[in-house]
């Protein structure tokens, strides 16, 4: 087995508890979330092991010296060797004693044969939630569940008679409901640490004591968690939350005593999710010049806890105090290449001195001449004429070619790290030129102000930008040919504006070009907004007026924490207002101070009436905006808006968190007081306004044309708008059947088509390959197979138990907030 494979089985479970417990702030979220993975019991087993082999593959490459490979490889084989010694029992002794105790009790112990000691510390070897044996290969039977990954098949007669012993049925716990029970560890793990600033978490990098003060309340959380079945089974035998805990304990310090193997995922991880993004090009000074860039880790900035190096002496790097940034400063002339690096200062902990963040980066001094001779006589003056487009993308093409020629001996793995690296250097610089500085562009009369913008300019301006765009592509594609065209947004930057009231007017002429030109997207931006618009969608001069209002505009009509500021949106269009557009325009508002709100229940928010309107929407973290979209405009502001149900409990483990965000955004509603009826079956109605506001597709010139759906109906406008998105389709000539059950694999089709059509997703390159591993695949109708494949494919709904997909099977109320929490995180 290769190193790289042997290093896959490290699990996402097990990388972020270590993360936390290692001493570096976690995501609120989780990988296994993001993966599509929830702890969701018998209602939707786990996906296919492709995409967490693909996502601990990506981790892998972040693991970068023989001494972290070692901890991992030596951790592994020390949990591979428990059992060999008879000593090693002693590990879950004290829920071995629990079970001996209750066999004592039995009439008949010999159907109790593989509660052997032995067998009860594989089992909880694998359960574990920090470290787990199952190597993932690369030939994997297709169809073998994650549960399978986390406990062997051999282990399923132990969880059987476990069951059996706890009061349940012989066939009532599955390995999948082990398999739940680790992962609800992991997620109560995560609760505890959540609010805890860098400073605590690092302490608990060296406080063993208080490590396991917070696993012991973790588990204890999760063993009064009746819904998990498991949990059920342990406490009936007698095993209580001490014994959990104490094993848990004694596996861990026993695989990795000293926590070396715990640091280095700690680190793989973290670092897979750093990101330095190219902030600005400062002056150029003498010859020097200096470019900022911001580091931000899980989405965000981290105080000054590392410490920089350069590579090339030629390039100083240096943390620039108070801002999160660090600045690098290139001496002479030309395009230098260097890689930086922060090394972590936590003293006392294993972190200490570690590598966290390695980014190489170019920087490239070329002074711009001038050619208009100023004062007098002597000859010729002039030289070439070199704009900051042309510059920026001529330093990047120096990069592309330093890539390629480094592409020619390199081996598989440096081979991708460079065409990353190209990537990279590509979407900075493309980022890089299509910012358009208009600050010093606005006229201000009173409380109101006008952008006065050079129409010909910017048409120049996009000309270039596109051309040079286009350069940078086709270089990249040298390097890497499966590269995609990279998406244009112009973004025209008014900058911090003190009036109340700004109108921006872009010229017939402008669109036009940015149509012509392949910009995806105009964005206007002043402090605090962002509106980016689909130049197709005027022809006309056009203007846009953004009004800053009050903050009592929001809080005089809502008790709601208010997120961001309030702003009011107008169009008109060759004189005339727009209250509708064909396509929809993306709004970002600012959220000053993310710490203070749990950013995935914030939503769009829009004032009418005295009232608000629920929008959906999605926080960027590496922004710090809420972006929304929306095709007709009035006032906006972001909210935090917590739904609480009282008849959730039964699903809470695996569908709580996500039926309340889904309802934070607007998009699930109960059907009582205060009740979701999670168990309820859904509509073909109810799932059509479920994906036309988790994509904010509303559409007030949508028509339908079914003979079922009239206009008095609720659900007519969110019919016709997913009709003209190309979503649904009637399930007879002329009918709809909006008040019939959708189906598990009718509601995967829609959110395919969605995933297409809104989020570029691609259709699966062989369908039946995907839809292999399910033993019913066959009865999946043959129209829906396709979108059934891609949302499998994507994580979006997954197979349920003996790898069945039971695609004519109603989907649940809960189910469909499950699949609608993953299209929000797509």
């Amino acid at each position: 087995m290769t190193m790289k494979k042997k290093l896959v089985v490290s699990t996402v479970a097990a990388s972020l508890v270590f993360s936390s417990l290692a001493g570096l702030p976690v995501s609120t979220k989780g990988l296994l979330e993001k993966l599509g993975v929830g702890a969701e019991v018998a209602q939707a087993a786990t996906p296919g092991l492709n995409t967490i082999v693909n996502e601990l593959n990506k981790v892998h490459s972040y693991v970068w010296t023989d001494d972290e490979k070692a901890s991992i490889s030596q951790a592994r084989a020390q949990l591979n060797n428990l059992g060999n010694n008879a000593e090693d029992t002693a590990l879950v002794s004290e829920v071995t004693t629990r079970i001996n105790s209750k066999l004592s009790a039995v009439e008949d112990p010999s159907e109790f044969d593989q509660l052997s000691d032995a067998n009860i510390l594989k089992l909880f070897s694998a359960l574990n939630v920090f470290f787990t044996v199952e190597a993932i290969e690369e030939n994997t039977e297709e169809g073998t569940s994650l549960a399978d990954a986390l406990v062997s098949k051999e282990l399923r007669p132990v969880i059987k008679q476990l069951a059996k012993l706890g009061g349940s049925s012989k066939e009532d716990l599955s390995v999948q409901d082990a398999a739940d029970f680790a992962i609800a560890v992991e997620a109560a793990l995560k609760a505890q640490l959540a609010d805890k600033d860098f400073d605590n978490l690092a302490k608990l990098a060296t406080d063993v004591q208080a490590m396991k003060d917070i696993i012991k309340a973790a588990v204890d959380s999760v063993m009064n968690n009746k819904a998990l079945k498991f949990s059920t089974v342990l406490s009936n035998i007698g095993i209580t939350v001490d014994d959990v805990a104490a094993v848990t304990n004694k596996i861990v310090a026993a695989v990795d005593p000293k926590r070396e193997a715990a640091t280095t995922i700690a680190l793989a991880l973290l670092r897979s999710e750093a990101n330095t993004t190219f902030a600005r090009t400062s002056d150029y000074i003498e010859n020097s010049q200096t470019q900022n860039y911001q580091f931000t880790i899980l989405g965000k900035t981290l105080p000054n806890i590392l410490v920089w190096t350069s590579s090339n002496a030629n390039i100083a790097v240096a943390y620039v105090e108070d801002s999160g940034k660090i600045k690098t400063t290139q001496t002479g002339t030309g395009s230098v290449t260097t890689t930086l690096e922060g090394k972590i200062v936590a003293p006392g902990t294993l972190l200490d001195n570690k590598v966290l963040v390695r980014q190489t980066v170019t920087s490239a001094y070329n002074p711009v001449k001038n050619n208009n001779n100023k004062g007098g006589g002597g000859g010729g003056g002039g030289g070439i004429v070199t704009s900051p487009v042309n510059q920026a993308s001529n330093n990047a093409q120096s990069t592309l070619s330093s890539i390629k020629d480094q592409l020619k001996n390199a081996s598989e793995e440096k081979r991708q790290q460079l065409i990353e690296q190209a990537r990279a250097a590509v979407a900075e610089t493309i980022a890089q030129i299509t910012q358009i500085d208009l600050s010093s562009s606005i006229a201000a009369n009173g409380d109101k102000g006008v952008a006065k913008l050079d129409t010909a300019a910017l048409v120049q301006q996009i000309q270039e930008i596109a051309a040079e765009s286009q350069k940078l592509f086709d270089a990249l594609k040298e390097i890497d040919p499966d590269a995609a065209p990279s998406k244009l947004e112009l973004t025209l930057n008014l900058g911090d504006i003190t009036v109340k009231t700004l109108e921006i007017p872009l010229a017939k002429e402008l669109l036009a070009a940015a149509k012509d030109n392949g910009i995806d997207k105009i964005a206007v931006s002043i402090k605090g907004v962002t509106l980016a618009l689909d130049p197709r969608t005027f022809s006309a001069d056009t203007t846009l007026t953004i009004g800053k209002k009050d903050a009592d505009a929001a809080t005089s009509v809502t008790q709601l924490p208010v997120a961001s500021g309030v702003f009011e949106f107008e169009f008109s269009s060759n004189g005339a207002a727009v209250t509708n557009f064909s396509s929809p325009v993306e709004v970002r508002l600012a959220v000053a101070d993310p710490s203070k709100f749990d950013t995935e229940k914030l939503v769009l928010a829009k004032i009418v009436d005295g009232k608000l309107e629920f929008y959906g929407g999605k926080y960027n973290a590496k922004d710090r905006q809420f972006n929304g979209k929306r095709k007709s405009f009035s006032t906006y502001t972001v909210v935090e808006n917590n739904v609480v149900f009282n008849d959730t409990a039964s699903v809470k483990a695996w569908a709580g968190r996500q039926i309340e965000v889904a309802a934070a955004k607007g998009i699930l509603e109960g059907r009582g007081d205060n009740e979701f009826v999670p168990n309820g079956t859904v509509t073909r109605a109810e799932f059509a306004k479920m994906i036309v506001k988790t994509f904010g597709l509303e559409d007030a010139s949508a028509t339908e044309n079914f003979s079922d759906v009239n206009d008095n109906d609720w659900f007519k406008p969110y019919v016709a708008a997913a009709v003209k998105s190309g979503l649904v389709n009637g399930r007879e000539e002329g009918k709809f059947d909006p008040n019939g059950q959708i189906t598990r694999a009718e509601m995967a089709t829609i959110a395919a088509r969605a995933l297409q059509s809104v989020n570029g997703a691609k259709a699966a390159s062989d369908v039946d390959a995907a839809l292999k591993a399910f033993t019913d695949a066959d009865s999946i109708h043959e129209s829906l197979k396709a979108g059934v494949a891609l949302s499998v494919g994507e994580g979006i709904i997954v197979g349920e138990d003996n790898n069945k997909f039971n695609p004519n099977a109603d989907s649940t109320r809960a189910q469909a907030a499950v699949v609608i929490y993953r299209l929000l995180n797509k």
